[in-house]
């Protein structure tokens, strides 16, 4: 008697269990098929409706009006941004304007710069041959007089030097 009920209420458990189950997986194939039909109910008739609400119903003068105005005001933004980006186009040719001077007179620069330097590596081989021929030949008492111009002209060199460095580091390719 005691299994016999025991089988009833295992029975009448697993029924239950699967009456709810059944009926959870019901109500989900209903609630989607209900959210399916109100999508397919929205007809483009309801669509112009709405549009004509909005609108509050103009007339095709009105319409247009209003058509050409936002056009006006589209051109004007149009017109507006074309302005702005002219002078963007102009601020950066300016700029590059101003590097591509100021990198053409660096470059001059660092040239004469380098021209200077070996004319004053020569003027220094020279002087050296001359006071080596004075030493062998024992006339570096006259050392003075001989070689005064060339140590004029080393002087002229080194102070050209010095103005070329001061004016190259003045000069910049950075804003």
């Amino acid at each position: 008697m005691a299994a016999k009920r025991s089988i009833k209420k295992t029975a009448t458990k697993t029924a239950k269990k699967t009456t709810k189950k059944t009926a959870k997986k019901t109500a989900k194939k209903t609630a989607k098929k209900s959210v399916k039909r109100t999508r397919s109910k929205i007809t483009v008739k309801d669509t112009m409706d709405t549009i004509r609400q909005k609108t509050g119903k103009m007339s095709l003068s009105d319409f247009a009006q209003s058509t050409k105005d936002e056009l006006m005001k589209l051109g004007d933004r149009i017109h507006e941004a074309a302005d702005k980006g002219i002078h963007v186009v102009h601020d950066i040719a300016d700029d590059v304007h101003s590097f591509a001077k100021n990198a053409t007179d660096l470059t001059k620069l660092k040239i004469d710069l380098h021209n200077l330097k070996e004319e004053r590596t020569k003027l220094y081989a020279l002087m050296g041959e001359q006071l080596r021929n004075l030493y062998i030949t024992n006339k570096l008492s006259g050392i003075k007089i001989r070689m005064k111009a060339d140590f004029a002209r080393l002087d002229e060199l080194e102070s050209s030097i010095d103005e070329k460095q001061k004016l190259a580091s003045r000069l910049s390719l950075t804003k």
